[in-house]
């Protein structure tokens, strides 16, 4: 009976130990009574509040929570707006004397050996980071003297082994400390001196790039080096080629699963990165992490989600390295007595169309009506146009309209860049008319009317380019188009080898391609 009440006490000192939270005393010479005194965290360069107490007459106060406070790195904030740091992980029961003045002079630790080991730690490093000064100032004044420039290398050397010797004192003496893994993680990888070949000293580099900084641990998520580090990956390591940041971008959001709240930021931080991204490449990456999103963002709405599937799935459609959706089209003719003829039963869209609105104003009820009147218009576009018919090696798209004041710029500009330059190509021009909404007939009539003035006054008629219309819209979705212009490249493959580039940016990715061709075959 003894012996089953005493391990029942046991169990019950364990239990309220787990429920006692934190507890943070502090107390803060030549501030008054009344002042507020924050606890927060650090969050990349943001500095979140988590606690505040009010101090009495003898500056203290107490920080104290019934649920414990998350590793990480914190800080103590003062009335005056200036901080000191400390480390809270699994003693959350500790005392902090302070000044308001050289803060890490003044500063006394109370019942906790981490934040007693950091503070000796700063101490060390600011006395350290003196030495550092002078010798470098010694090595600028010793410019042109060998000897003295000698002597103040070697105290840099001295005081980098210095710092040295004290980390791995540190991680030998304290191996569990979250301080410890801080500082590790601080660290940048170092490639072996007998690794010359550049591209395996990179590989090695990349490889390696996580060994010192765990990507799973949350703790380092309260600090000010995750979000960089992260960041410096995918931006500066990972070649930038859709299928490799793709492949790494997912490999970290698995590695962030540890944790919810690992997992919320990781995937957060990347998919909005890539959304706001304006390169090409940041789309597939985009697609990838939105797919993952909608599948496991659970602190998002149904709403915001089946919002963004529908947006994925059309850039899917559209993604750089992808097959082209098929374009089924019709040839404009730019001879100006065909061009009359094809005006003449666009006044029939005008009389009639506005009849059928007025009849049907709902346009599901007019549709097949509408789809039947343009069906007979087609039929005055006899040559049809799709990749299979199309021979040469690229083909540059252009979805364009004539009420688009940059396309009436840009239009006429890429028509010459293509005469005078980008025609030396192996390259077609389909120069795509992006039609007004067919919902109605008489604004088609006038839009239709303009892009045919357009094609007349522009003289849009050199061999290789295509000026191409099919009123039953098939870009907005297959191409994602909801902008003009917009351009598209596809290769002799007919896969998507560049989008929304400009068309001298076109001709500079066709000259590298054609080039670096040309060297293969020698």
């Amino acid at each position: 009976m003894k012996k089953t009440l005493f391990l029942l006490l046991l169990c019950m000192a364990a239990v309220a130990a787990n429920a006692q939270g934190y507890e943070i005393s502090i107390k803060i010479k030549h501030l008054k009574q009344g002042d507020t005194v924050i606890l927060g965290h650090h969050f990349n360069e943001k500095l979140i509040p988590d606690d505040s107490t009010t101090l009495d007459a003898l500056g203290r106060g107490v920080f104290k929570g019934k649920n414990k406070l998350p590793g990480g790195m914190y800080f103590i904030f003062m009335p005056n707006r200036t901080y000191f740091d400390i480390i809270i992980d699994k003693n959350q029961k500790f005392s902090i004397e302070n000044d308001t003045t050289n803060y890490l002079k003044n500063m006394v630790i109370v019942g906790d050996l981490e934040n007693q080991v950091f503070v000796e730690y700063q101490k060390f490093r600011d006395a350290t980071f003196a030495e550092y000064q002078a010798a470098s100032k010694e090595l600028e004044a010793a410019k042109g003297n060998a000897d003295k420039e000698n002597k103040a290398k070697e105290k840099i050397k001295l005081v980098n082994q210095k710092l040295d010797d004290k980390y791995n004192e540190q991680k030998s003496k304290y191996p569990d400390m979250f301080f410890t893994k801080f500082l590790t993680a601080t660290r940048e990888i170092e490639v072996p001196t007998e690794i010359t070949d550049q591209t395996e000293r990179y590989n090695y580099y990349k490889n390696h790039y996580f060994d010192n900084f765990d990507v799973s641990d949350g703790r380092l998520l309260r600090t000010v080096i995750y979000q960089p580090k992260i960041e410096r990956y995918v931006d500066k390591v990972v070649l930038p080629i859709p299928d490799t940041l793709i492949k790494e971008t997912t490999k970290l959001v698995d590695q962030a699963r540890t944790s919810d709240e690992l997992f919320r930021f990781m995937l957060a931080f990347l998919f909005n990165k890539y959304a706001k991204s304006e390169t090409m490449m940041a789309e597939n990456v985009y697609v990838s992490l939105a797919n993952i999103y909608v599948k496991d963002a659970k602190w998002d709405t149904d709403s915001f989600k089946t919002q963004l599937k529908k947006k994925i799935d059309k850039k899917a459609n559209c993604l750089v390295g992808n097959p082209a959706k098929k374009l089924e089209m019709r040839l404009v003719p730019t001879d100006t007595n065909k061009l009359a003829v094809l005006r003449i039963p666009l006044e029939e869209f005008k009389t009639k169309g506005a009849e059928l609105e007025k009849q049907k104003p709902n346009f599901e009820d007019r549709r097949q009506d509408v789809a039947k009147m343009l069906n007979t218009y087609l039929n005055y576009f006899p040559q049809e146009y799709d990749f299979s018919k199309e021979k040469k090696k690229y083909i540059l798209l252009w979805f364009w309209e004539p009420d688009c004041s940059h396309c009436q710029k840009e239009t006429p500009d890429l028509y010459k860049f293509y005469k005078d330059s980008l025609s030396k190509f192996d390259v077609a021009v389909w120069a795509i008319y992006m039609n007004k909404s067919v919902d109605k007939l008489p604004d088609l009539n006038r839009h239709a009317n303009k892009y045919f003035d357009f094609i007349k006054k522009n003289e849009l008629n050199y061999p290789g380019w295509h000026n191409l219309w099919n009123p039953f819209d098939q870009y907005r979705d297959n191409y994602d188009v909801n902008s003009t212009p917009t351009l598209f490249l596809i290769d002799e493959k007919r896969n998507i080898l560049a989008k929304r580039i400009s068309f001298r940016q076109c001709y500079q990715l066709i000259e590298e391609i054609e080039k670096a061709g040309t060297e293969n075959k020698k």
